[in-house]
């Protein structure tokens, strides 16, 4: 029986046990007192009340195993149905004793929380109140109060090695729940890595070289004679070469992140800050600061990795309560700052030359950007990644 009154599976073996006590108990004083060769009368009311007892068990505890420990007004209605016969057996024969006996140990199988104590202090009350109970010699009151306190001791200590066990399996399991969470965050951040790789390659490669050509034909269509044959050619390549570039940029779009995709930088950062928010129960300012200008697809696509990546050590190392993000638009570099006041690097299992860091300082290196990570323990850190802007720049989207 779960004495701590979480669900337990029926059928464990110390349910059976303590399920088993009543109905090994009556059986066995029964056989004792018919031994004893007692009246007719009393032979039936002796078996009427075992047969009574066995069945009031049968229904309460066997039949409804879900209600022990956890809900008081029908565990104290088997209770108590469960002393008044044992009471009532001990009035036809004193050798029903270990029956009522059993009470001390019933009480914590079956009332929630403190009411197990109270029971047993009833059972103990009725077994010296009672007329054909026990008499209250100093013998029987030491013997009772001494039986209810080791019962009550050792119940204390069942529910306390239950309790321990259930935060363990709860640890165990938000642990197991944690493993694959980063498993999964590490096939999801292989996958998104290396699409966004494909999707660099392709902007400073094929992009970059069909806008090259596309640009080249444009002049020499500017310059060609509008009678020479070579001119509806250069035409027909520049609207071929235009149609090709479309189309890679139309795959440089289906690589990049979904929360580029439709959104504007400002955009994207919202919703990776909401859905941070919504997901870990944490609070996140978002800032944006300077005027919007249109900033090339890999610095934004670097600047939202670092943001996720930021926010997800301040959530699993920090123990952070708050976190401020600031986008700030400079007049030649574009700037990241995500603080958060949790308990510094210095106490973190993350340091700064973990694998996180690490790939967000690759990441920035790549477009000529840097990362720095102020930290004081116990008082928070700071993560700036900065990217220098060529004057006039833009993504060519």
């Amino acid at each position: 029986m779960n004495l701590v009154g979480a669900s337990r599976p029926h059928g464990a073996p110390i349910d059976g046990f303590w399920l088993l006590i009543p109905y090994a108990l009556l059986a066995v004083t029964l056989v004792i007192t018919v031994a004893e060769k007692p009246s007719p009368d009393s032979l039936a009311w002796m078996l009427a009340l075992a047969v009574a007892a066995a069945a009031w068990h049968w229904w309460w505890a066997i039949r409804h195993p879900r209600w022990l420990g956890t809900s008081l007004l029908p565990m104290a209605v088997y209770f108590f149905g469960m002393l008044a016969a044992a009471t009532a057996l001990c009035g036809i024969s004193f050798s029903f004793l270990p029956v009522y006996l059993a009470c001390f140990a019933l009480a914590f199988v079956a009332l929630p929380g403190p009411w197990a104590y109270v029971g047993i202090a009833l059972t103990g009350v009725l077994a010296l109140a009672i007329p054909w109970m026990l008499n209250p010699t100093f013998d029987n009151v030491a013997a009772i109060v001494g039986g209810g306190a080791l019962a009550s001791a050792a119940g204390w200590s069942i529910r306390a090695l239950e309790r321990s066990a259930d935060r363990l399996e709860r640890a165990l399991a938000v642990n197991r729940a944690l493993q694959e969470q980063l498993v999964a965050d590490a096939r999801e951040s292989g996958r998104i890595g290396e699409r966004a790789r494909l999707a660099a390659e392709l902007h400073d490669t094929v992009a970059a070289g069909l806008t090259g050509v596309l640009s080249q034909l444009e002049a020499a269509d500017a310059v060609s004679d509008p009678a020479h044959p070579v001119r509806e050619r250069i035409r027909v390549a520049a609207d071929a070469a235009r149609e090709t570039l479309a189309e890679a940029r139309r795959a440089i779009t289906a690589l990049r992140p979904s929360v580029l995709t439709t959104r504007s930088l400002p955009g994207a950062l919202a919703a990776v800050t909401s859905g941070f928010q919504r997901s870990n129960g944490m609070p996140v300012i978002l800032q944006i600061t300077g005027t919007e200008t249109q900033v090339p697809e890999p610095i934004e696509h670097v600047l939202v990795r670092a943001t996720q990546e930021a926010l997800t050590n301040a959530a699993r190392h920090a123990d952070a309560r708050l976190v401020h993000v600031t986008l700030s638009y400079l007049e030649d570099a574009i700037a990241l700052d995500v603080s958060d006041d949790g308990a510094g690097l210095r106490s973190r299992a993350h340091r700064p030359g973990g694998q996180g860091l690490k790939l967000m300082r690759e990441r920035a290196e790549g477009v000529g950007g840097s990362v720095a990570v102020h930290s004081v323990t116990g008082r928070g850190t700071t993560v700036t990644v900065s990217v220098p802007l060529a004057p006039g720049v833009s993504d060519d989207r």
